[in-house]
């Protein structure tokens, strides 16, 4: 089996309150003179229920965007500086050195070439010979695709160490592609009333997403640092459904890039979830009463609550996921990585207790890991 040994969480030093945000907003439409009812983007920042998140690139030109290269060249040097704080806080928490690590995974949807890895390689001394896996396309489903598939690959190298880090700069979209998209969209209105869905779905997912990074630490079962009490990687699931590449996702468009996340996506998560958890639980002799913890990548408040009634789940069992998702927004990627973190520090299970850590992402996909502590 592989063991989950240890977590790490950074934030960049950009936080704003969702007041801020949907302010921002309101006052680009006024200055650019849109006809659009600005209360619906108070109404979504609101819906959403979140205080505020964490932003790499700051508001501060958001009035006078920077170019496409001021931006790329920003968002990618925020990345790497955010990741690589997020693995040196792994490393001194385990007193592991950089060389102890034999394999590296990491998840964004930074398009950068060479790639967030061997970016970090020339700022951290990990062995030359270091294997990687950068992953990319996954969206949200990302911490959880992550973890399973190096779980996967620890199974065949059972006395190394790796280190999974996943960070996504949803701030990016600030500095520009969403302020032309809304322009654009909402001015062509009037003549094609069809642009409305998504200029609401552009709103709703500019009320959701924040920027964070988080890493974990995982060793096979040989390794030194596998002892009792640490969460292991019993099995994983993977689901993607047919036809349903337009639920979520990453466009790109003429004024930049633009987030897809289309409001059916609440009733397909059932289903996905099912055909994911149902087969998963069964292959062990388990049962949905036999899980006590639930770290659940909170995707918003509709999903969340319908997970909720699918599993007939109690208040209690996705409050990690709530709070997270009030607390920092939709990280993307790393959610699902900060609710494992926290369920960490928590007072763990008794021993052979189970958890299943869910996300779900383009495609439209779903990944689920069973733990056993």
């Amino acid at each position: 089996m592989t063991s989950i040994v240890a977590t790490s969480i950074c934030f960049p030093s950009y936080y704003y309150s969702q007041s801020v945000l949907a302010n921002a907003l309101r006052k680009y439409c006024l200055a650019m003179n849109l006809d659009f009812d600005l209360d619906t983007i108070d109404r979504f920042f609101n819906n959403v229920m979140i205080k505020g998140r964490y932003f790499m690139l700051p508001l501060d030109s958001f009035y006078e965007p920077p170019g496409l290269e001021v931006t790329f060249n920003a968002t990618i040097e925020a990345t790497v500086s955010l990741v690589e704080e997020t693995v040196r806080k792994l490393l001194e928490k385990t007193a592991l050195e950089a060389k102890d690590i034999s394999q590296l995974t990491t998840v964004t949807l930074v398009s950068a070439v060479p790639g967030i890895d061997a970016r970090l390689m020339n700022r951290i001394p990990f062995s030359p010979n270091l294997k990687r896996m950068p992953i990319g396309g996954v969206g949200c489903m990302g911490g959880a695709f992550g973890v399973a598939r190096v779980a996967d690959y620890l199974q065949g190298h059972p006395t190394e160490a790796a280190i999974l880090v996943a960070s996504e700069p949803s701030s990016s979209l600030w500095q520009g592609s969403l302020q032309r998209d809304l322009f654009s969209m909402i001015r062509r209105l009037p003549e094609d009333p069809s642009q409305y869905s998504d200029i609401i779905m552009t709103i709703i997912t500019a009320a959701l997403f924040g920027d964070g990074s988080a890493a974990v630490l995982m060793v096979g079962r040989d390794h030194p640092l596998a002892k009792p009490g640490q969460p292991q990687v019993i099995d994983s699931r993977s689901v993607l459904l047919p036809n349903t590449v337009h639920l979520m996702g990453m466009d790109i468009v003429d004024t930049g890039s633009r987030n897809i996340l289309r409001p059916e996506v609440a009733d397909f998560v059932k289903v996905g979830l099912r055909q994911a958890i149902d087969p998963l639980l069964t292959n062990h002799n388990l049962s949905i009463d036999k899980i006590s913890r639930w770290m659940v990548h909170p995707g918003g408040p509709k999903i969340l609550t319908a997970i909720e009634q699918e599993f007939g789940l109690d208040d209690h069992a996705l409050q990690l996921s709530h709070e997270a998702l009030a607390d920092v927004g939709n990280l993307s990627s790393p959610t699902v990585l900060y609710i494992l973190d926290k369920t960490l520090s928590e007072e763990q299970p008794p021993s052979g207790s189970y958890g299943l850590m869910i996300a779900m992402g383009p495609g439209f996909s779903q990944e689920v890991i069973l733990l056993q502590w």
